[in-house]
């Protein structure tokens, strides 16, 4: 066989398994992906449909319910049947199959299997079903089982199409990969082979003035120029070849050892210039927020010296209550406190200057929880605070600490859910004083963990958080000469620590200007 047929084949048998092989895999993913989307939109709509079925009222008639069976069907095209059983005292089927009237039929009691979960069926009529089984707690003492037929016909359709034209178009690329490649190897390199072959037999017949040529200077060429040298210097062209080998290995190990170095310090330089992008990002960040909230501090000035005066007003009543009193007391230092906050900012947008003075501990904490559980603070949902019997009184900005609190504690609220436990703790540990907001929430993801102290990044949706809680109570720390961390594990809550000095702190650097952060992160 000559190599020319063995090059040939070689091609041949490479062509073909490797085109077989890209379109099986082709093929193969293009299936399980097409009946994974099926399968999931199934899980979805079962979801869905049970979600719906949930939510009725204890007292709803097995028509709604028939009426909404009803509705999913006309509603999604691939929903072949909907039954449910109810479990009263007895049972009853409510079954829902397109093209026909919804049947309600009343049962005697009977055993139900546990659901094991979905699984795929044959149809009689030659389509494949996805069944669905989803349990169903209905309100009041019922519960249900959920049956829904979910057809793949569509998906089966668009596989069987798509594999006829792969075949198809496999099969034509097969070929003139085939022919081309069979004609560009056989233009390029079998024919100079084949000279260079005649050429060595004829030096073995005792030719040695017979020379290849060598116009082309590619793999084939210079193995007809090393051909032709070596009838002429073989040893010194051996010499010179080992030589050249060695000399080029050396370079080759040194210049992969410099480009190594060159290459970690490129990706040190890398980190570095992405933590001053961030870093800057977040500047800049502050200082749009700084110029926003100053236009703000001017607009709400006015309303806030109205509002503060009929909280006098009120106050000089002597026949109000205590309680009411005492919440008037409450709202007019707050009120107070928000106005000093806008005179900041109307005066200038300079640093942030702690007011340091000594406070109670026990006072500031105690106002921060009463002004959170004055807010949306859900029945189901407990705040609780933990100090020791005589918490140490320390020198701090009252304000600013109790605006920190604050914050910490709605964002704590805003992340438990039902029946959820915030609590907020204080200690004094090596001239220190750390104060603790710990939750039972859903907790924070890594790789939110690290941005959450930035401007305007929130894990929170749409309309339900700006992103600067966390980033200014950042801010008021370091004004307060403290720091603040966090420890989260997701499901199982998290914890925010703040880190203050018993006897005042000085600022490393000035703190950006001071915005009133209702806001959650």
């Amino acid at each position: 066989m000559t190599i020319r047929t063995k090059v040939w084949l070689l091609v041949a048998v490479s062509v073909i398994v490797t085109a077989g092989a890209t379109f099986w895999l082709r093929i193969y993913a293009m299936r399980r992906e097409l009946i994974r989307q099926a399968l999931a939109s199934a899980d979805e709509i079962a979801d869905d449909i049970r979600q719906t079925l949930e939510r009725f009222d204890a007292d709803a008639e097995d028509r709604d319910l028939a009426i909404a069976l009803s509705n999913y069907i006309n509603r999604h095209p691939r929903i072949q049947r909907l039954q449910l059983v109810i479990e009263r005292e007895g049972a009853t089927r409510i079954f829902a199959q397109r093209g026909e009237a919804t049947e309600i039929t009343r049962l005697g009691a009977i055993p139900r299997e546990p659901i094991i979960g979905p699984y795929t069926r044959k149809a009689t009529e030659g389509d494949d079903l996805h069944v669905v089984t989803r349990n169903v707690d209905l309100k009041g003492p019922w519960t249900a089982v959920l049956s829904m037929n979910w057809s793949l016909g569509p998906v089966q359709s668009v596989i069987t199409v798509t594999e006829r034209w792969s075949l198809l178009l496999g099969i034509g690329q097969l070929m003139v990969l085939m022919l081309l490649t069979g004609i560009i190897i056989d233009r390029v390199v079998l024919r100079r082979l084949d000279i260079l072959a005649r050429a060595m037999r004829d030096v073995e017949s005792g030719d040695m003035d017979r020379r290849v040529p060598t116009e082309m200077n590619d793999e084939v060429g210079r193995l007809s120029h090393g051909f032709n040298r070596m009838l002429e210097q073989l040893s010194t062209a051996n010499r010179e070849i080992h030589a050249f080998n060695q000399r080029l290995a050396r370079e080759i190990e040194i210049a992969t050892q410099d480009l190594s170095r060159k290459n970690m310090a490129l990706e040190q330089l890398n980190r570095l210039l992405n933590e001053l992008r961030r870093e800057n990002a977040s500047k800049v960040r502050m200082a749009t927020l700084g110029q926003l909230a100053a236009q703000l501090a001017h607009e709400i000035g006015t309303p806030l010296s109205s509002v503060s005066g009929h909280l006098q007003l009120a106050l000089s009543q002597r026949d109000l209550p205590p309680s009411l009193r005492e919440r008037l007391d409450v709202s007019t230092r707050e009120i107070a406190r928000i106005g000093r906050i806008v005179r900041d900012y109307l005066d200038s947008t300079r640093s942030l200057e702690a007011e340091l003075k000594p406070v109670s501990l026990r006072q500031v904490l105690t106002e921060a929880v009463e002004v959170t559980r004055g807010g949306e603070l859900g029945s189901d949902k407990t705040l609780t605070l933990d100090l020791p019997e005589d918490p140490p009184d320390f020198v701090t900005d009252p304000g600013l600490l109790r605006q920190i609190v604050i914050n910490l504690l709605s964002n704590a609220l805003d992340a438990v859910e039902h029946a959820g436990l915030v609590t907020l703790a204080a200690q004094s540990l090596d001239g220190q004083v750390l104060i603790t907001v710990r939750d039972t929430g859903t907790g924070i993801a890594p790789e939110d963990l690290r941005r959450i102290f930035e401007p305007f990044y929130t894990t929170k949706g749409r309309g339900k958080g700006t992103g600067l809680g966390l980033a200014i109570c950042r801010e008021l720390a370091k004004a307060l000469g403290g720091t603040i961390a966090v420890e989260s594990t997701p499901g199982q809550g998290s914890a925010f620590t703040l880190r203050l000095p018993r006897s005042g702190g000085t600022q490393a650097e000035p703190a950006s200007p001071r915005v009133a952060a209702g806001g959650a992160a």
